[in-house]
């Protein structure tokens, strides 16, 4: 598989870098809220979002004018956000391993084919991941309906299902690996 342009495998790794730092920017946030919360009441109670959608990796809420949003709301949706972009580097991790080892550059590449147990279980760990992204965000939002009380519980479905698509192509993978393996012990 040296035919693949390695523009791929190093745009997987800055995404995953990129997500990595997002998550370290979202977990300093956290920090914060906790650190000067009154400097960020202050801010919040400016109205400088009201209107506005308060969005952190696809998981917020909208706060509606003439309303702000409350710390506690802040504070739930940094932690997601920073759970739900840990989940998301993760995919970008494995990409690049996969990448890596379909370019002959990984110690665990077991040759020139996409058929191997690593990157089967990566390519099912990319669809585990994309589930657990919108299952984290319904947890949270419930957290947050529960400690908040003015916050629909919601769920994105789209990621679930591109996640089982994925599970589902890791097990062709995985039948592709077995019937390699067969036709290698044939040879």
């Amino acid at each position: 598989m040296k035919q693949l342009p390695r523009f791929l495998q190093v745009l997987a790794c800055i995404f995953q870098i990129v997500a990595w730092i997002f998550t370290a920017i979202a977990l300093i946030g956290l920090i914060a809220t906790f650190a000067v919360p009154g400097n960020i009441e202050a801010f919040l109670a400016s109205g400088a979002i009201a209107g506005q959608d308060f969005v952190i990796n696809g998981f917020g809420t909208t706060v509606i004018s003439g309303q702000t949003i409350t710390l506690d709301i802040v504070r739930w949706i940094i932690a997601c956000g920073a759970v739900t972009m840990s989940l998301t580097a993760m995919i970008f991790r494995n990409l690049w391993l996969i990448l890596k080892t379909l370019k002959g550059s990984d110690t665990f590449g077991e040759g020139n084919t996409p058929f191997t147990p690593d990157i089967t279980r990566m390519v099912r760990e990319i669809g585990i991941f994309f589930i657990a992204i919108p299952l984290t965000e319904l947890i949270f939002s419930c957290l947050m309906h529960l400690a908040c009380g003015n916050v629909e519980p919601y769920v994105d479905v789209s990621g679930i299902m591109t996640g089982l698509v994925i599970w589902y192509l890791s097990r062709i993978f995985g039948y592709g690996q077995q019937l390699q393996s067969d036709v290698e012990g044939l040879v």
